[in-house]
């Protein structure tokens, strides 16, 4: 390496002569201290490498051989150095925006908000600005821990706020309490699924089914009462009572359950023998720039895989709010797909199935049920396939208010 930097450092010229004493004309240069590197001689003359300084020097010996030089290449910092001389407002300028690029890149220019739904976004910015967390000022000065402690303490729906630094964008992630969904008691009470009532048990309302009755989804099992009494208004005799706005009014919703066993069936079929495609674990990353709708690769072009599935990311720089960088950088991830092939025993193939068919039963089964019974039966396919029914009976609550 310190070897090609010496020539670089110093500078050569690359350079072709011609003549008909091209001997002499390499002896009289060597005579007047001239070093000649790579020289290479064809039957168009001589091709030889020398310093800046020692080029000068071969002005006597081309004088007195004849010798005509070409120059056919300016190596090395010297000639670079001239050219950016010779430029110098080009030079100040990209400086001036290098050292620019250098102190905006250590300050925030935006801020994103995310995860946000019943927090107003526009209050937390506010809120952030305050503590200062705002656009044009130092990273450094920014306190994110002080931050994330005040807006915590100001936004008691947030559950945990975190501050994240991606180059010049911050962003404030949000994650809000879950508030727990009270079921609104409200009107009758119906069979949410198929079943035969076991118990019917009924605290407020008038009952429409009993025990042992077969009901459909969406039969009212328990209907609620017209209205409710207040227990504590007693009206005067003779005056009608009215309903005093100030006082909470009493919802008709009935109340009770309705145990019933309920039946679930569910087929599946699984193949001896298939193919499937899956990842390889094989990928290939190639980035580019993307001008509006126009995207130039710069590395990777194409895919190097026959299947490939893609996954494109767009990195985008935003000055402020409002205004975005025209260009942005576009990295492209291809995974290789390939077809995978599976041969099955017929018992690998029935547990499989078996499988299937269970999972989709329990997504059916409400929460709490309890499983009284289940039966797998395998059924007479043809070749090649296997398939299997499985038959579930459970003993669940039925009674359910109907969605407003």
């Amino acid at each position: 390496m310190l070897v090609k930097f010496g020539p670089f450092y110093h500078g050569r010229v690359i350079f072709a002569a011609r003549g008909d004493q091209l001997a002499r004309f390499v002896n009289e240069g060597i005579r007047d201290g001239v070093v000649f590197y790579k020289t290479q001689k064809s039957e168009r003359g001589l091709k030889a490498q020398v310093s800046i300084e020692d080029f000068k020097k071969l002005r006597h010996a081309a004088r007195h051989t004849h010798t005509r030089i070409h120059i056919l290449a300016k190596y090395g910092w010297p000639f670079i150095a001239l050219r950016w001389w010779r430029r110098k407002t080009l030079m100040a300028g990209i400086f001036i925006i290098g050292m620019s690029l250098i102190a905006l890149s250590q300050m925030v220019l935006s801020i994103q908000v995310t995860g946000v739904k019943m927090i107003p976004e526009e209050q937390l910015l506010q809120s952030a600005e305050m503590h200062g967390l705002k656009t044009w000022v130092w990273q450094k000065d920014v306190n994110t821990r002080e931050i994330v402690k005040a807006l915590v303490e100001e936004f008691p729906d947030a559950a945990w706020i975190g501050i994240e630094h991606q180059g010049t964008r911050i962003n404030i992630n949000v994650k809000e309490k879950i508030r727990p969904v009270v079921q609104t008691e409200r009107g009758n009470l119906v069979a949410n699924k198929t079943g035969i009532i076991h118990e019917l048990m009924v605290i407020q309302g008038t009952p429409l089914v009993h025990e042992g009755e077969t009901v459909k989804a969406g039969q009212v099992l328990i209907e609620a009462p017209v209205s409710l009494d207040n227990p504590t208004a007693q009206p005067k005799p003779g005056i009608a009572s009215k309903p005093n706005p100030t006082l909470p009014q009493a919802i008709p919703a009935a109340k009770g359950f309705a145990r019933a066993r309920v039946w679930y069936t569910s087929e599946a079929t699984v193949p001896l023998s298939e193919d499937k495609i899956e990842e390889s674990g094989r990928s290939a990353k190639g980035w580019g720039i993307k001008f509006g709708n126009r995207v130039i690769m710069v590395t990777t072009p194409e895919s190097p895989f026959d299947q490939v599935t893609k996954e494109v990311k767009i990195h985008a720089y935003t000055f402020g709010r409002n205004w975005h960088f025209p260009v942005e950088i576009l990295s492209i991830t291809y995974k290789e797909l390939e077809t995978v092939h599976f041969e099955r025993i017929k018992e690998e193939a029935q547990q499989i199935a078996e499988k299937q068919a269970k999972d989709e039963i329990l997504s059916k089964i409400s929460p709490g049920a309890s499983i009284i019974e289940e039966r797998v039966r395998v059924l007479a396919t043809s070749d090649g396939m296997e398939r299997v029914r499985v038959e579930t009976e459970t003993y669940e609550d039925l009674a359910v208010y109907p969605n407003p």
